[in-house]
């Protein structure tokens, strides 16, 4: 099903409602897992949803995929504009402290609303991430946490050095 309003437009306003931002997501294409690697620049897709607003007023800067078993899924901004991961469970960090993990996530391919495509699985959390390709620059996410009534929006734009 196509959404009401132009894809851009609503890229670039957000959505009305939930209802709307899963017609978009639902109408684009998957993405496969090796054409996210990179470092990504995040934005929310305003929804409606009660986190809107909360990840950009706390720094959050992106997302960078290393490889298929490396995702720094939360990058922040420093003081001096370079993006930094940090790790949303403390016994990940540990981790990666004393063994040497990288990462914070990882990359598979699953189905999810009728169409297989890349999805970045947190290590810790119940918290999976869910993309569709706007173009080959832009991604359209959807977060799905267990116990969440209704999903997350956000937008990723690949970032060139």
């Amino acid at each position: 099903m196509k959404p009401e309003r132009p894809v851009w437009e609503i890229v670039e306003h957000g959505a009305q409602n939930t209802g709307e931002a899963c017609r978009l997501f639902d109408a684009l294409e998957p993405v496969e897992p090796h054409e996210l690697l990179g470092t990504w620049k995040g934005r929310e897709l305003s929804s409606g949803h009660p986190m809107d607003g909360w990840l950009e007023k706390s720094g959050w800067y992106g997302k960078a995929f290393h490889s298929a078993e490396h995702v720094d899924p939360l990058l922040f901004k420093t003081p001096f504009g370079k993006p930094f991961p940090l790790h949303p469970f403390p016994p990940a960090l540990i981790a990666q402290l004393l063994g040497g993990a990288r990462g914070a996530a990882r990359l598979r391919k699953m189905e999810w609303r009728g169409k297989t495509s890349a999805v970045m699985i947190y290590d810790q959390l119940p918290i999976q991430d869910h993309f569709r390709k706007v173009n080959d620059d832009v991604l359209l996410g959807m977060m799905d946490w267990k116990g969440m009534k209704r999903p997350y929006f956000f937008l990723l734009a690949r970032v060139y050095a």
